[in-house]
């Protein structure tokens, strides 16, 4: 009779605590992985001019192209089900304008194409004999060739220049059993390998997917009892603000309830408030989490320091 009072008891005491069993899903984090050239929010693109007779590749509408990656903007993958909410990244953080007088950097510059078919070209050769003198004789080759020279221009407003430079070279010669490259086949090639080094030169940051994990909660408080109810489908349905919130009034009227300080800081990271992250993530400190911080502040920081335009939200 007595085990089954304490049973009862043991019950009694479980139902008045609610708890949210633990949640995970997949987010963007955001990495920066090298400095950019850009300084300020506002970029204007000024056409990059032909210093030479060749036009075969459109270097400006290839620039173009990669230059509005600055103005790409991320919203979650629907089909593999990975969200993202973080607001400076769903935000543009820079701006196109239409003058060089209202941007911040203007980006410029110039280019040059040069091809050669069929040059012919003698080398000259020496080679020893057996009285140790030396045999001069020549040797002819045909090649075909094709080389793209960019000089990138960032132009800020104190009037101050910086640059980058492109240089691509594609040979084909004449030799047998092996196919000898036509000029345009040696042109695309350089096409091809210019957009990988535009798509180097101004994209500074990259995104992976991982996977995050809320903490159990529990509360005795009766109306956080309730609405510690929905966190699931608010977690489900990418309410992240809404979660956050409820996660930071349970720790507001339990300051010991070092879980939902942990969930709190979590969802702060989430919508790429990192500063509040942090000073929530430090009332339960986790090493993996410290890790994780470090990379999100790199580009949080980095993108601050240049003048970006970033929205920061909180709950």
């Amino acid at each position: 009779m007595k085990t089954n009072k304490i049973i009862c008891l043991l019950a009694l005491s479980f139902l008045s605590i609610s708890s949210l069993y633990a949640q995970q899903g997949q987010f963007y984090q955001f990495s920066l992985d090298k400095e950019t050239k850009i300084r300020g929010s506002k970029i204007y693109f000024q056409e990059f001019a032909n210093k030479g007779a060749e036009s075969q590749i459109d270097v400006n509408a290839l620039a173009k192209s990669y230059i509005d990656f600055y103005f790409k903007t991320y919203s979650g993958v629907a089909a593999k089900k990975i969200q993202n909410h973080i607001s400076w990244t769903r935000n543009p953080r820079f701006e196109a304008v239409n003058s060089q007088a209202e941007a911040d950097v203007t980006i410029g510059g110039h280019y040059q194409i040069k091809t050669n078919a069929g040059a012919g070209e003698q080398l000259f050769f020496e080679q020893g004999n057996s009285v140790g003198g030396a045999i001069p004789y020549f040797e002819s080759r045909q090649l075909n060739t094709a080389e793209v020279t960019v000089i990138i221009s960032y132009t800020y407003k104190n009037k101050e220049v910086d640059y980058d430079t492109i240089f691509i070279q594609e040979e084909s010669e004449r030799k047998p059993g092996k196919k000898f490259l036509s000029v345009e086949d040696l042109l695309a090639d350089c096409e091809s390998k210019l957009k990988s080094n535009f798509y180097k030169t101004f994209t500074f940051y990259s995104h992976k997917d991982i996977w995050y994990k809320l903490l159990n909660v529990k509360t005795k408080d009766k109306v956080l009892k309730e609405e510690l109810k929905t966190a699931d489908n608010l977690f489900e349905s990418g309410k992240i603000k809404e979660l956050g919130n409820l996660f930071l009034r349970i720790y507001q009227a339990e300051p010991e309830n070092k879980e939902a300080a942990f969930n709190t800081a979590m969802c702060y990271e989430l919508i790429g408030n990192y500063p509040k992250a942090e000073e929530y993530y430090a009332i339960m400190p986790d090493f993996h989490t410290k890790v994780r911080m470090k990379t999100n502040r790199a580009l949080f920081d980095y993108l601050n320091n240049i003048g970006a335009n970033l929205i920061v939200e909180d709950f």
